[in-house]
């Protein structure tokens, strides 16, 4: 998706029109003629500006997604022909802003409750700290101003026929919901749904507070919704919800109104409707399921939205991700899904997740390794299904050693549209140029982060821009890449000495794509934007020295990742996971191991998670067997480092 294609999705999105506010608060003229304080009928929902939707309070930042295909971000399973299911490192208001319109089938989103900056910070990477305070800095008006941009967002990718799930609690469900109401549409509120479920905790001086809130809404008049695939059903397995059974067939009595009793019968398949509160479905107690995060959600009440709203190759979104619960009940349902969040750590325990289920139902073992394009039959003559492939990528928050694997025409696009400059459509040396017209040439250097640009290529640069300089007319040209060599900045030297001397209208710049300089460019072009909030950075993956084993007794085995750390400035590591049969290019995290942190706290960085770098482990049988150590830091960097050890 090109800088083009964002600036039609960001005509899209502003040029939304409200629903008509009239139809839910009127008043009559009597009435407000005698009171002055009603509410304004037209009043818009909370941020929401004519013209601008958000934009002014979250400026369009047009960055393009980072895809590399062959590093590791395309999971293969067996169904090539379906369209891929997306998993996006990024903050969600920047993904939904790359979106098509009317793209989205059903939505299901859990955002951070309004309950206090500590309860929301799950998975400590530095991106949803930071997101997290902002969001509590001014209060529930700050609070319901973030999630109302994304709901208006969410609001265009929905189909027409599509449906809206939000996720909340008696902390701000009231006020979510009359914000919804002016986003969606009084008349498109479909139900308040009550998730009744039991747990620890109790007060003497109030009833226990165990329940959350879903809001249904959904995008118009016209929607899906299967009755009959969430409806209770009849019959023998139900009979304790009815009075009893004679030799018609299962019936409940109901008292009439002139006091006789009455009996309403049931076929054994017939399928009563759904209810709105939810006592059926309790809090995670399995510990397959169960991955060690506090605020996650069981599978079976994903999987009761997600049958009601979508069918069978649907798209299914969900833009706080958090461990994937979500997507995996729609990898299961086969649908087909989207999803994302701004931890690195939340984008590696879904991926994790989604291929444990993907081998299982498709029967094949996920192929991500490099030059390996057949995907291996785990048990031969059995019917598995289809699944399709999964691709991981990047949106504001760009992992560095991603990009040796793209093309250098992608990348160039890349950096053109981080940019905001136009791609030279002519001949020349030049990449692009920066508007307006062309007094701003871009070169961009290689895409690997290791490699400098050459002399040779700069030198054709100058050259052309040599030849078409206008007197008076002052030409800055940039050349941009992720390192230069020492070589290069002397003949850059050599360049701007000649510039001097011969009194040419021309600037050189060197410009550094990981450096703050290339960030501040990049915010030129967005007065608005606060560079506290700006969601742009290239991280560095962490280094691991390398793993020492001890041997406990007969097949127990206790590891630790040594000399362990991040490489990014301001950097920690905070999560640790284990694969004790990794296979070059395919971890899968032992289960004991998903996450592997503990709270410390220090004077300088306050409360934070950090990495637990020891493991133990039982093998089953004694032989050669890979290990692998997987390590996020807190600035989205991740690593991999395996040994192949005897047991």
């Amino acid at each position: 998706m090109n800088y083009k294609d964002l600036q039609k999705i960001q005509k899209e999105s502003t040029e939304q029109v409200l629903p008509q506010q009239k139809k839910v608060l009127s008043a009559s003229d009597k009435i407000r003629r005698k009171t002055n304080n009603l509410p304004d009928p037209t009043h818009p929902p909370m941020g929401w500006k004519d013209g601008k939707g958000y934009d002014h309070i979250f400026p369009w930042i047009h960055l393009p997604r980072l895809h590399p295909k062959n590093h590791g971000d395309t999971v293969i399973f067996n169904d090539s022909k379906t369209p891929t299911n997306q998993l996006i490192l990024g903050d969600n208001l920047e993904v939904l802003r790359t979106l098509s319109t009317e793209s989205i089938d059903l939505i299901y989103i859990d955002p951070p409750f309004f309950s206090g900056r500590n309860y929301n910070v799950i998975w400590g990477d530095t991106n949803e700290v930071r997101s997290f305070y902002d969001i509590w800095e001014g209060g529930i008006d700050s609070y319901l101003v973030w999630l109302n941009a994304r709901l208006w967002e969410m609001r265009r990718v929905l189909k027409k026929t599509g449906s809206i799930y939000v996720h909340c609690d008696w902390h701000a469900s009231h006020y979510i919901k009359t914000e919804m109401d002016k986003i969606f549409g009084y008349e498109n509120f479909r139900n308040e749904i009550i998730w009744c479920y039991q747990g620890a905790g109790q007060s003497e001086k109030q009833f226990k507070r165990k329940h959350d809130i879903i809001l249904f809404y959904t995008k118009s008049k016209e929607y899906d919704f299967n009755y009959s695939a969430v409806g209770i059903l009849t019959g023998e397995k139900q009979r304790v919800k009815y009075t009893g059974k004679d030799e018609k067939g299962y019936f409940k009595s109901y008292k009439h109104s002139d006091g006789k009793v009455y009996k309403k019968y049931f076929d054994e398949d017939e399928v009563m409707p759904q209810i709105d509160w939810w006592m059926d479905i309790s809090i995670i107690q399995s510990s397959n399921e169960r991955i060690g995060y506090p605020t996650q959600k069981p599978e079976a009440l994903l999987e009761r939205i997600i049958k009601a709203s979508s069918n069978e190759g649907d798209v299914v979104a969900d833009f706080f991700c958090g461990g994937g619960t979500t997507l995996a009940v729609a990898q299961k349902l086969k649908r087909r899904f989207i999803g994302c969040d701004s931890s690195r750590v939340a984008v590696s325990v879904t991926l994790d997740r989604l291929v444990k289920i993907g081998e299982e139902m498709s029967g094949v073992e996920s192929d991500v390794r490099k030059g390996n394009k057949e995907a291996k039959q785990a048990k031969l003559g059995m019917e598995f299904e289809k699944v399709p492939n999964i691709e991981v990528s990047y949106l504001g928050v760009y992992p560095s050693e991603k990009f040796a694997s793209i093309l250098q025409d992608e990348f160039v696009d890349f950096v053109l549209t981080c940019y905001g400059a136009s791609k030279n459509t002519a001949q020349g040396v030049a990449h692009g140029f920066r508007p307006p017209g062309q007094s701003e040439p871009i070169l961009v250097g290689p895409a690997n982060p290791k490699e400098s640009i050459g002399g040779k290529e700069i030198k054709a640069f100058f050259d052309e821009i040599k030849s078409q300089l206008e007197p008076n007319k002052l030409v800055s040209a940039k050349i941009i890449g992720w390192r230069f060599s020492r070589q290069i900045v002397q003949y850059i030297n050599i360049l701007e000495k000649y510039i001097e001397k011969h009194t040419l209208p021309l600037k050189l710049d060197l410009i550094p794509l990981d450096s703050k300089e290339f960030r501040a460019r990049v915010l030129q072009r967005y007065p608005d934007a606060n560079e506290a909030e700006f969601f742009l950075r290239f991280s560095k993956a962490p280094v691991i020295g390398d793993i020492k084993i001890k041997k406990i007794k007969k097949l127990e085995y206790e590891f630790e990742a040594i000399d362990a750390i991040s490489t990014n400035e301001d950097g920690w590591l905070v999560n640790c996971q284990w694969d004790f049969n990794y296979q070059e290019g395919h971890f899968v995290a032992d289960k004991d191991y998903i996450l592997s942190r503990e709270k410390v706290s220090d004077k300088k960085k306050g409360e934070r998670f950090k990495a637990i770098l020891k493991a133990r482990h039982v093998f089953e049988k004694s032989g050669e067997i890979i290990v692998a150590c997987k390590v996020q830091d807190n600035l989205a960097g991740e690593t991999i480092f395996s040994k192949k050890i005897k047991i």
